[in-house]
């Protein structure tokens, strides 16, 4: 257990690492009476809170509800008490913040608990400005900037050493939160702003863990772990499984799922002997990242912590995948949604690895943009196969297509209605065709006459990947 306190007087912000997982935590308090000035110790408690909240990324819950702060019951309370929970306050000491840790998968401990003792013995009131003011009395110290700092310590801040600010070690006539205290809370709730986050693509993706990379400590902050980690995010806007495989023959490789917020989910399954590891999970709708990541010490012989590596993503899902927001060649907007996927059950599931022994179904469906319902317009739809674009005729055949062609190659024309559905395989069995292994990259776009050198396509691609 970790205390930090506060002590009467005799941007370099200071933190250990641990922090609340998702940068959130409720706090419970219910304090009772009124200060000298008048004003009640539970608003100006509350008020503390909010400060924090409107001035950082970090959001306090606010319940207003009673909980002993000297019993663990992983629930965060504040109270006056007589005692630091059974032991006596030190000398002059205003309050102390009494914070409950955990070890976690990556980087420093996460806090669990954080609950506030301040010291009824002391004379406290409420009031703004400096601690003495001409011609004014106060029946103490002010209360709110106590807990201003006492709430500094519950979200992770140390004491501050050297500059001015509401987490400087002693009380003074500062009253309100400083640059330096909101940088403190933003850089230790803010090491995904470290890292280059990239949006993951289902199917191979080739990379390495290199020097120059980020590394878990600038992702984590407050730990010495300066192992290399690549970063990727993705949505799902449906309950999908979702399988990850990274191999290399020389990198020691380790996943980790995470979501938005770096609360981590799951961790990979690794062979004993193997660089390589792997990762399933069935996710539900939301926001997530996937961490491709190595030890910071050797862990087996054969394998480093630096070198390159496959990242292989595939899924399961009942519905249709939404393929990601709108983008568009030369720069237009526009609010349309793609949804396309591939089946072997006549729609019952949709994936994207696949036997070449399968019949599969491609189906797509755009939700037109409103404003280009009812104008004449065109239908692309491109494969990307070992760098090479193929682009679907008006015959239904897929041809090679180059950047130096005076027109792209349209799948039809026609005028767009406010749902475009067509399906691009049916019953294709690739192995009637020669096709043992394949990886392919669709996308799905249109355009309209009056611009024919735009189009509108999704971001994420359709992936298919064909194994023996």
């Amino acid at each position: 257990m970790l205390v930090a306190c506060w002590v009467v007087a005799a941007v370099a912000f200071d933190f250990g690492g641990e922090k609340w997982p998702g940068g959130e935590t409720e706090f419970y308090f219910a304090l009772e009476g009124t200060s000298g000035t008048g004003r009640l110790w539970n608003t100006a408690f509350s008020e503390a809170l909010l400060d924090w909240n409107g001035a950082t990324d970090f959001n306090y819950i606010l319940r207003q509800e009673s909980r002993d702060p000297c019993v663990s019951d992983s629930l965060n309370g504040v109270d006056f008490t007589e005692d630091v929970c059974g032991t006596e306050f030190g000398e002059q000491t205003l309050a102390v913040t009494l914070i409950s840790t955990q070890k976690q998968l990556l980087g420093p401990p996460k806090i669990i608990e954080a609950d506030i003792v301040v010291n009824q013995g002391v004379p406290l009131d409420i009031f703004d400005g400096n601690l003495q003011q001409f011609g004014a009395r106060f029946d103490g110290i002010d209360f709110r900037r106590i807990a201003l700092h006492e709430l500094g310590h519950a979200l992770g801040l140390d004491h501050e050493l050297s500059a001015s600010a509401m987490m400087a070690a002693t009380v003074s006539n500062l009253d309100r939160l400083t640059e330096d205290d909101i940088a403190g809370v933003n850089t230790l709730y803010g090491g995904l702003a470290n890292c280059t986050v990239r949006v993951l693509s289902y199917g191979q993706t080739t990379d390495a863990l290199t020097a120059g990379d980020c590394t878990v400590d600038e992702l984590t902050l407050g730990n010495s772990d300066d192992s290399f980690i690549d970063v990727y995010s993705f949505e799902l806007v449906e309950s999908t499984t979702i399988q990850f495989e990274m191999a290399s023959t020389g990198l020691d490789s380790v996943l980790i799922l995470a979501d938005s917020k770096l609360q981590y989910l799951g961790f990979d399954d690794k062979q004993s002997g193997s660089c390589s590891s792997s990762l399933s999970q069935t996710l539900d709708p939301g926001s997530y990242l996937i961490l491709a990541n190595t030890f910071d010490e050797p862990v087996q012989e054969a394998c480093g912590g630096t070198g390159s590596y496959e990242l292989t993503v595939t899924f399961s899902s009942s519905g249709n995948p939404d393929l990601g927001n709108t983008t568009s060649l030369n720069g237009g907007s526009s609010s349309a949604r793609f949804r396309a996927g591939v089946t072997a059950d006549n729609g019952s599931s949709f994936g994207n690895r696949f036997s070449a022994s399968d019949s599969l179904d491609l189906d797509v469906s755009i939700d037109i943009d409103p404003s280009h319902v009812g104008q004449a317009g065109f239908l692309i739809i491109a494969a990307l196969v070992d760098g090479e674009i193929l682009l679907l005729n008006q015959q239904g055949h897929f041809v090679n297509y180059t950047h130096n062609s005076a027109q792209l190659i349209k799948a039809t024309t026609k005028v767009l209605s406010a749902t475009e559905a067509f399906a691009v395989l049916t019953d294709f069995v690739p192995a009637e065709v020669g096709i043992e292994s394949i990886i392919v990259d669709f996308f799905v776009g249109y355009g309209l006459d009056s611009e024919p050198a735009e189009v509108y396509f999704h971001q994420t691609p359709l992936n298919l990947i064909v194994v023996p």
